[in-house]
């Protein structure tokens, strides 16, 4: 081995005892690898020799027939890795009744990727504008071009990728049929050849629903978008068992095709259901730093009228909030809508402020890919007690409508990608209507990926009231910041108009969050973050306050719970938050 192979060499000792036991067994051996850092971790994963050299019933005879099996075995490993040339020798040493297992690795240059064939067979052929869509697409999902590292997980991803690609769309038999790798060790080179056969183009067929027992049929076939006829799409597939999932009705959902083996090439559709009890009883306990300890109670029966109606009941204690809420949920329509009917009553005291409002009203929903739509009518009365005893009794028929976009990489934790809400609501004096009112909302967050594993993110939050008189206009639609999710360093709705010991809700708001976020270990990370914002009447009195911090975010299965430490400067008070994720 050359002084310049020998300087690129990581030699890692793994010291253990050795003893003799009974009968001419190895309690332990040693293991010494020469090899560049990357192969040695390699090797250390996988190669027998460190599987078994703490096994106790290890004989002189065994260990060598281990170590001379080594060379066959690393070098299997190496070609995974793009070495094919490579050079490996392996000896066992004794000293007494010492025994050491030596391996030299050299390995030697990278095998890169030559020739690449790919050809696609089959019915794709018969329609060339289709087929060059479907080559277009196919060679797009390649992980490896010409020039590049040949790695087995490479070609194996490119399989995976392009088979996918192929049997997202008419084609659901799709089959590679010729999968090759010729690799010249003198050269260096390996020529790729991939041959997929299209098979048939297929239809949708007839649906077939199987599993229910408890509820209508026809909440089920509202929620169907599939054209008999229609080309077979596998998202559609996908997107239908989401949506069926996510019913209150049902625990599990799973929708296939089954492909017919014969012309007329259709693929009937089966839908396998499975449904959960009429009534269900959620008790939940829990803690926020912006409101205290909570405690809630949910009941709901998912089948009122035997027409998959869900009737709810909820009522929530939440440190100086409670609420209680009746509501039915309909089923979504063939539109793709759902609708809801509610009655609320709220009651808080935040700041100084007593408030007690009743409201009720219908909501009508549209969930897609990247949007959800909402719009609806309410009706609120309100009464709302600041700290000098000044009473309110605001009340508004309300017309709404909200649109929220996420376009995210990762919605359980993003790394890249938007959210923006946008919501719009307005009364009309005289119409159940104290005062006359627009509001206009909007929040956005764009997330960055810095690096392999960091990320950055900016959040921006603006509304606006266009009313004369304020005092006259719901809570629900007025403007408070401060808390978690707002302007940390704060309390929660502890920003807005000040008066006599009392934060009141004011017609203008503006926060910003800027926060990066540090990969430390694994799921886990470290923060720093810095806030600013204020709610008040006009944008003339508007008095920004700042709060800044440090954080740590865990990755859990729901999503990213934070812990964040705040200092807010303009109050010269410390505050401390949990939270999960951002709440729009």
């Amino acid at each position: 081995m050359s002084a310049l192979t020998r300087s690129a060499l990581l030699s890692v000792l793994f010291a253990a005892s050795l003893a003799w036991g009974d009968e001419g067994e190895i309690a332990s051996y040693q293991v010494e690898i020469d090899a560049p850092s990357d192969i040695e971790n390699l090797l250390e994963r996988y190669l027998d020799l460190y599987r078994w050299r703490d096994e106790k019933k290890t004989t002189p005879e065994s260990l060598q027939l281990l170590v001379d099996r080594t060379p066959q075995e690393a070098a299997a490993l190496l070609h995974t890795q793009g070495y094919f040339s490579s050079k490996i020798k392996s000896r066992l040493e004794q000293n007494g009744g010492n025994y050491r297992a030596v391996v030299e690795v050299d390995p030697g240059p990278l095998t890169r990727v030559g020739k690449i064939d790919f050809q696609l067979i089959g019915a794709v052929t018969e329609d060339e504008a289709f087929y060059k869509r479907v080559l277009n697409r196919l060679e797009g999902g390649w992980a490896l071009a010409e020039g590049d590292v040949f790695t087995q997980a490479a070609w194996s991803e490119t399989k995976q990728r392009v088979v996918n690609r192929m049997l997202a769309r008419r084609y659901l038999t799709a089959h590679v049929t010729k999968s090759e790798v010729s690799v010249d060790p003198a050269s260096n080179r390996a020529d790729i050849t991939m041959v997929i056969d299209s098979g048939p183009a297929y239809v949708f067929g007839p649906v077939t629903i199987k599993g229910l027992q408890r509820y209508p049929e026809r909440i089920v076939k509202n929620r169907i978008d599939l054209q008999e006829g229609g080309e077979y799409r596998r998202k559609e597939l996908s997107d239908l068992q989401s949506d069926l999932q996510s019913m209150p009705q049902f625990g599990a959902a799973v929708v296939e095709a089954e492909p017919s083996a014969k012309p007329p090439y259709v693929a009937p559709v089966v839908i396998n259901l499975q449904e959960v009890p009429l009534n269900k009883l959620a008790l939940s306990l829990g803690y926020s730093t912006n409101t205290g300890p909570r405690a809630e109670a949910q009941y709901s029966y998912n089948n009122l009228l035997d027409r998959g109606w869900v009737g709810g009941i909820r009522a929530k204690l939440d440190g100086d909030e409670q609420e209680g809420e009746l509501s039915i949920d309909f089923p979504q329509f063939k539109s793709g809508y759902s609708h809801r009917a509610y009655v609320n009553y709220t009651s808080s005291t935040v700041e100084g402020l007593d408030t007690e409002t009743y409201k009720g009203g219908v909501s009508r929903t549209r969930k897609e890919d990247l949007i959800d739509r909402t719009m609806g009518i309410e009706y609120l009365r309100e009464r709302r007690v600041n700290a000098d005893g000044n009473l309110e009794r605001p009340q508004a028929l309300v017309a709404y409508y909200k649109w929220i976009r996420r376009d995210l990489d990762n919605r359980r934790d993003p790394k890249s990608g938007n959210i923006l809400q946008l919501e719009g609501a307005g009364a009309v004096q005289g119409v159940a209507t104290d005062e006359s009112f627009v509001e206009l909302y909007a929040q956005g967050v764009q997330y960055w990926k810095v690096g392999q594993a960091d990320v950055a993110f900016f959040r921006l939050e603006l509304g606006q009231n266009f009313t004369k008189d304020p005092t006259k206009v719901p809570t629900d639609y007025l403007f408070r910041a401060g808390g978690a999710n707002s302007v940390r360093g704060y309390d929660y709705q502890s920003l807005g108009i000040i008066s006599d010991g009392t934060t009141e809700p004011g017609r203008v708001l503006a926060t910003a969050t800027l926060e990066y976020q540090y990969a430390v270990y694994k799921d886990w990370r470290a923060a720093v973050f810095a806030d600013y914002g204020d709610a008040a009447d006009t944008w003339g009195s508007f008095d920004g306050q700042t709060g800044v911090g440090v954080g740590a975010r865990w990755v859990s299965p729901v999503g990213v719970l934070g812990a964040d430490l705040a200092y807010g400067i303009d109050a010269e008070q410390w505050r401390f938050y949990f939270s999960l994720g951002l709440t729009f």
